[in-house]
């Protein structure tokens, strides 16, 4: 611990406060980001930002146009699809990813859907013609549970060595009939075997570095296609509870990244509107009742249903009436008219800064758990007091300064009215204790660190008796 004396200059805080706070003291060079720190983060950012985060979009036609607009329009993510692994090798396909990275001021979330078997965009890619990508029904029939996540995990490798850090997928979805429209897709089991299936293979994927999605919530089931027209469930709440929302809950205690949202009527909850808009069934349900505190996206709002309920209700904007719901992420390329329509729906009290950011917390919150953020652009320098002894004629302060990548001996200056008064050198432990004169008055001081936007002021009760 490094003293210094600052000869009269006094500093001052409420006589009350405790000698030692209860609060922790950080170390130096903290490397973990807090939500106390991307809140400040998005805080700093415009609203243009702000909302351009919420938006993940199919890739545009050329690798040029995508990393204008993510550079442009903010993005949060962008999904990739077949044609987009078709264009090149394993390593074309991973340069052009860290191409849309390198154009991001936020990294992207660059997500696909791999599923295996009948939706696996990584046979699509000329590196993996020769590799099989089974369903989990297949890999089940094959060698059972153990057979399922091995190729779960390496599924979950193959996407993030090209840059891919969120699959939409595993399919939590339970098809009651070989004839269902879902079945191919499925684990094709029952409820419960599904919840079993879904609470094992959601760690493996995540422990490659890659997110998991459940999909799709509250569940297919029976109900038609979505991508062509609409459909509905009539099933009761208290039965979708014991049956399809059990592999749902078995993945949002499993800890689950994120959960798609698609665009099925659940007549049980809101007759009106598809789950993806449905503020019952995304606050009421998936928040509160399940306790789901992820990202939520979208189905594609591309997708038949969506544009058919558009159209028979007369819907200006689908994107606000999703934010409005509680969705976090939209799943929709329509970013260029649509930020703006979200402006001002925030501008006409329709939606409210607060949902905005929310929902940015939630998607800056899995960019950090998958480890794109880096340290050095979100945590905040901090200078705070973990103690003081008063003496009886000066005070001694134990203050704590944190800041990413800060190394031992640099230097911070001490300012009081702006006047410098001195210079410190900052031991590795980031810990010092400065020895101030005891006066009836009290003053500040202002910290500055170099090379940083660090102006923090600290006070500290040093009056005389």
């Amino acid at each position: 611990m490094k003293c210094w004396g600052i000869g009269a200059v006094a500093m001052g805080l409420a006589m009350g406060l405790a000698l030692t706070t209860k609060q922790p003291v950080s170390a130096v060079g903290r490397e973990q980001i807090t939500t106390a720190d991307l809140k400040q983060k998005i805080d700093q950012m415009s609203s243009d930002e702000q909302i351009g985060q919420l938006f993940v979009s199919h890739v545009p036609a050329t690798t040029a146009q995508a990393r204008a607009d993510v550079a442009k329009y903010h993005l949060g993510g962008l999904v990739l699809f077949g044609r987009d692994f078709q264009a090149g090798s394993a390593e074309t396909l991973k340069q052009t990813i860290d191409g849309y990275q390198a154009a991001a001021k936020v990294p992207l979330l660059i997500a696909t859907d791999q599923e295996g078997g009948t939706v696996s965009r990584l046979s699509d890619s000329p590196s993996y013609q020769n590799t099989n990508f089974p369903s989990p029904q297949d890999a089940y029939e094959a060698g059972g549970m153990s057979s399922v996540l091995y190729q779960a995990k390496l599924t979950a490798q193959a996407l993030k060595y090209v840059g891919v850090n969120w699959n939409f997928a595993p399919i939590a979805d339970v098809a009651t009939s070989s004839s269902n429209y879902i079945y191919d897709r499925t684990f094709g089991k029952d409820y419960q075997q599904t919840a079993d299936y879904i609470k094992q293979v959601v760690p493996v994927m995540q422990q490659q570095g890659v997110g998991a999605t459940l999909k799709h919530f509250p569940g297919y089931g029976s109900a038609g296609d979505t991508h062509t027209g609409f459909a509905k469930t009539s099933t009761p709440y208290a039965e979708l509870a014991k049956k399809d929302l059990l592999p749902f809950k078995a993945g949002i205690d499993a800890g689950v990244d994120g959960i798609m949202v698609t665009h099925i009527v659940m007549q049980a909850i809101d007759d009106t509107y598809p789950a993806s808009l449905s503020h019952k069934v995304i606050t009421g349900v998936l928040r509160q009742k399940l306790g789901y505190q992820g990202v939520i996206i979208t189905d594609g709002l591309e997708m038949g249903a969506i544009g058919q309920f558009k159209r028979a209700h007369n819907i200006a904007s689908i994107d606000v009436l999703a934010l409005q719901a509680g969705d976090d992420a939209l799943l929709a390329e329509d970013y260029a008219t649509q930020i703006p329509a979200i402006k001002a729906a925030i501008k006409a009290h329709h939606l409210t800064t607060e949902q905005i950011k929310a929902a940015d917390l939630h998607l800056l919150q899995l960019k950090n758990k998958l480890g794109l953020l880096k340290a050095d652009d979100y945590i905040q320098p901090k200078l705070q007091l973990s103690q003081y002894q008063l003496q009886k004629k000066s005070a001694t302060a134990s203050v704590q300064v944190t800041m990413p990548g800060v190394k031992a001996n640099t230097k911070l200056n001490v300012y009081a009215k702006h006047q410098l008064v001195g210079t410190l050198k900052l031991p590795k432990s980031g810990e010092l204790a400065m020895k101030v004169s005891r006066t009836q008055k009290v003053q500040k001081l202002t910290f500055k660190m170099a090379g940083h936007e660090f102006d923090q002021h600290l006070w500290i009760a040093a009056r005389a008796n």
